[in-house]
């Protein structure tokens, strides 16, 4: 995480010859917006090139970017960017925590957070300023480590932006009916105080701006969700929405079975994982760097193949391979052009969903096999609490 930490500085002190994070400089639009009393939902006043972008978080986040406001943009991305490094090494910590079940070493976490750099999802994070990995460093903490009045940082994940919501589903899956009470607290708290400051603001986003804020871009090729899939399919087709949200359906009943499973085997990252991917794919509009969630799932994967299953190398190498390169630069994007892809381009450019269908159906496989039970002919002897233990270890 230094080292990383490191790299960041370096490139803030590059930043101030060049133009700001995207998303930062949209956050920090959001905050000035607030202080100034303009309109949130319209032509937010930043400087080129980024004027004409909207601001598509809650109001309650525009509050809370608001430190951000007196900063140059270019810091103000400067800070975004150190977050993330910061959250890529505790997103770490906790990963390796969860599969080791004790305190991991500080020079493997060190080592590791920087890594994750040589991702798209991660390095075009960084590039835009992104809130991505400081999010789902939120949602790891609450889930795999806080063991008391745990919910609250998923209530704030979810308040600034909306996708976090899917972790209360998850409390409720693994029985932590008190953590899912505050997580939702939290968030009606945080929405109702963001009512409270923006009355007019509010109103517009949760009835109106909280659909518009893409636009008509689901069909491009960074959307990485099964509607994006589904809307470059079908050509754009006026059902591809309803096909989108059957699709949707599906993937949460097996996300849920998965889940129950996955817990009760006692996997807290893996059955973590499968929320944070069904989320990725069920969203309307998931872009590419969206799915920071890559990393912490090549943690498992890496150590499952190191240690417990080597068939799993293949199946890293595939992931890491669809995740480090920018499979946009294969195909042909913009102007629609995603719409007409042959079918090799619709391959490739659908990379993210495709990894993650494989892994997905290999999860499957796994939970079903060791579930499957046995039976040869004779009565199965008392298992004893050293074998129960390896089993459910080896999922």
């Amino acid at each position: 995480m230094l080292v990383g930490l490191g790299l960041i500085v370096a490139s803030i002190v590059l930043a101030g010859q060049r133009d700001p994070g995207m998303d930062s400089t949209v956050y920090q639009g959001g905050a000035l917006a607030v202080l100034r009393g303009d309109p949130l939902y319209e032509s937010l006043r930043i400087p080129p090139p980024w004027e004409d972008l909207p601001f598509t978080y809650p109001p309650i986040a525009a509050i809370l970017f608001i430190p951000l406001a007196p900063l140059p943009m270019h810091v103000v991305w400067g800070v975004m960017a150190a977050l993330c490094a910061l959250a890529l090494g505790i997103t770490m910590r906790h990963s390796l925590g969860s599969l080791l079940r004790r305190e991991p070493p500080t020079w493997a976490v060190n080592i590791l957070a920087v890594l994750p750099f040589a991702l798209q999802p991660v390095w075009s994070t960084v590039g835009l300023g992104q809130i991505n990995l400081l999010l789902m460093a939120l949602v790891m903490v609450d889930v795999l480590a806080v063991r008391r009045y745990g919910g609250i940082l998923i209530g704030v994940a979810a308040a600034i932006k909306l996708t976090p919501l899917i972790f209360i589903p998850h409390l409720l899956l693994t029985r932590r009916w008190a953590d899912a009470a505050r997580a939702t607290a939290t968030f009606l708290v945080l929405q109702g105080i963001g009512w409270l400051m923006l009355p007019t603001d509010s109103l517009r986003f949760w009835t109106g701006a909280i659909m518009a804020g893409n636009g008509d871009r689901t069909h491009e090729a960074a959307n990485q969700s099964l509607n994006g899939l589904v809307q470059r399919l079908t050509g754009g087709a006026p059902d591809a929405l309803a096909i989108s949200l059957a699709l949707g359906v599906l993937c949460l009943a097996v996300h849920a079975i998965l889940v129950r499973a996955l817990h009760a085997h006692d996997q807290p990252l893996a059955a973590l994982l499968t929320t944070a991917f069904c989320g990725l794919l069920v969203s309307p509009v998931t872009w590419t760097h969206h799915w920071v969630w890559v990393v912490p799932l090549c943690v498992l994967m890496g150590y499952r193949a190191v240690l417990r299953n080597p068939s799993l190398g293949g199946l890293l190498i595939l992931v890491l391979v669809a995740f480090s390169v920018d499979f946009r630069l294969f195909v042909p994007i913009g102007d629609r052009l995603e719409l007409s892809w042959t079918m090799l381009e619709t391959l490739v450019g659908n990379a993210y969903l495709v990894a993650a269908v494989v892994v997905g159906a290999a999860a499957i496989m796994l939970v079903a096999a060791r579930a499957q039970p046995r039976f040869d002919g004779s009565i199965p002897a008392q298992r004893q609490p050293e074998q129960t233990a390896q089993l459910t270890q080896s999922v």
